[in-house]
């Protein structure tokens, strides 16, 4: 082959099935630019995309030239042009911590204007588009019906199924306007496990009248509004399967008999990444990706080891071979690859664009999401906005990423940040350990404590709960999901931001100064809180 576009254009059938295999890949690799191993991958074993993660980005202009570079890797060895992948969901998941990392999925629910968020998805569309990206691994369709979910949580546009599927189709249909692919998860539905399938095999075990009226509902309406893709979940379903151990990814009830057949799904089906715990640590990546692939998979992602991806791809060649995979499989497959790839790159264009008008765009659109979606949940006594002549005490206590699915950036001193961007005095107390903590307040002072993930932290409600008796004008934000509010309910002013992307804190900061309004409506039930 001498161009990257002429397997395209060759029947299935003509095409070896090394090559056909290989296109059915998604690998990540290590570092900002490309390494031996993932250039190896593409032009011996025929890789079919990439996928980035934070380990890959530095800078708009440094992510334009790594896709660049790929893309010509895969030229130079005559291959297709690669799928770059990534998942820019916003908020906690954002791969990219620049213009593009609009708030929380969450934080867009608060919003409830599908109109708004269609825009949104166009803005970091044409964003990711500029820096070679074409495929987006979100919006998340799973609704966070339990609270106490490790690893979706403010992914999730909220709790209600018709909500999530109204928002989750508008944000793809951005996307998708701009060139992006939109590849909605976790089918048939993560959101309500309190087990994180980085790390083990969840089970639901909802009855199917429970599924279709809860699960399936968004994605049965991203599938009717057009939605390019789909990605499985490593989350066993028995009421489907009959089996407590085998996970939706390698089901070929789950994945053919429902999403194929039942509602009609002809786009590209994608695997999460099997290197989780509840694959690898079961069946095993190689074998996870035969099993995925037979159930009805059209593209396997194997995101972190060299060896590992080598191991999949050889091993999905052999049982294909030895007819444990009919070829007519694979073959399906690679033609929805390929349907897509001429979709995406049958004009040549595999580069980016004008990436710096891009980003500005989506840091504008960022803000001003950021500003509608903060959510004065109660303000019993009107203690929000502050009085700006006065000092202001700002507690903070640190976090960390509850998931291996985030991007763990959070810094309380980044809300003080925020708060000095106003004409202000304000006195930071950093909280590293809750436990050894005392506050120094007599009663009076205009104090805001920015709790994270204070369910499970008891200290933190402890402290919360300290200050507020003390007779401050206390004023607790969750910087990190809404839930909090259930540790301490009698507290009297609350306020949620859904998350810690810079625009989120600034606009937080606004509300508490009275610059901006702080109207989101509450996306999710809070546990004992009316």
């Amino acid at each position: 082959m001498t161009d990257n576009a002429s397997i395209t254009e060759r029947r299935v059938q003509a095409v070896p099935l090394e090559e056909k295999v290989g296109q059915l890949f998604v690998a990540g690799f290590d570092g900002t630019e490309p390494t031996d191993d993932i250039e190896q991958l593409v032009s011996s074993h025929h890789l079919g995309g990439v996928i980035y993660f934070s380990r890959n980005i530095d800078s708009p202009g440094q992510v334009a030239s790594l896709s660049d570079r790929l893309q010509s890797i895969a030229r130079e060895a005559g291959q297709p042009p690669l799928l770059i992948a990534t998942d820019q969901e916003g908020g906690v998941v954002s791969r990219f911590n620049w213009g593009a990392q609009l708030p929380s999925q969450m934080a867009l629910g608060a919003i409830r204007d599908p109109d708004t968020l269609r825009t949104a998805g166009e803005t970091v569309g044409e964003e990711l588009a500029s820096l070679g990206i074409s495929m987006n691994f979100a919006p998340v369709l799973d609704v966070n019906n339990n609270p106490e979910n490790p690893v979706i949580g403010v992914r999730s546009f909220g709790d209600d199924p018709e909500l999530v599927g109204e928002l989750g189709a508008a944000l793809a249909s951005g996307f998708q306007s701009a060139g992006v692919a939109a590849c909605g998860k976790h089918f048939p539905g993560h959101g309500d496990t309190e087990t994180d399938s980085h790390r083990s095999l969840p089970v639901i075990p909802h009855d199917r009248d429970r599924l279709e009226a809860v699960e399936f509902v968004p994605f049965r309406r991203a599938i009717d509004a057009g939605i390019d893709a789909l990605m499985t979940t490593h989350i066993a379903f028995p009421a489907i399967t009959g089996d407590e151990t085998l996970p939706a990814t390698l089901s070929e009830d789950v994945l053919t008999g429902i999403l194929r057949e039942e509602f009609g799904f002809d786009g590209l089906l994608v695997s999460d990444c099997l290197e989780m715990n509840a694959i690898s640590e079961t069946v095993g990546t190689a074998e996870g990706a035969v099993q995925a692939l037979g159930a009805g998979c059209d593209i396997v992602l194997v995101s972190h080891s060299p060896e590992r991806q080598r191991d999949a791809i050889e091993r999905v060649v052999a049982a294909v071979e030895s007819g444990e995979i009919p070829e007519s499989r694979i073959d399906s497959a690679f033609e929805r690859v390929q349907r897509y790839k001429r979709q995406q790159f049958g004009n040549g264009r595999t580069g980016s664009g004008d990436w710096q008008a891009a980003v500005e765009q989506s840091r504008t659109v960022a803000r001003q999401l950021a500003r509608e979606a903060v959510t004065v949940v109660r303000d019993r006594p009107e203690t929000v906005p502050f009085d700006a002549s006065e000092p202001i005490h700002f507690v903070g206590f640190a976090g960390s990423a509850q998931s291996d699915a985030e991007d763990d950036r959070y810094d309380p001193a980044d809300l003080l940040a925020s708060l000095a961007r106003h004409d202000v005095e304000v006195h930071f107390h950093q909280i590293v350990d809750p436990a050894g903590y005392d506050h120094p307040f007599d009663g009076g002072e205009q104090v805001a404590v920015a709790t994270y993930h204070a369910r499970s932290n008891p200290e933190q409600a402890r402290v919360v709960g300290e200050i507020a008796d003390a007779g401050t004008e206390l004023a607790v934000v969750s910087v990190r999901d809404p839930y909090d509010l259930a540790a301490f309910p009698e507290v009297s002013t609350y306020l949620t931001s859904y998350g810690y992307s810079p625009a989120m804190l600034d606009a937080l900061a606004d509300v508490l100064l009275g610059k901006a309004a702080g109207r989101g409506t509450l996306p999710v039930t809070i546990p004992g809180v009316e």
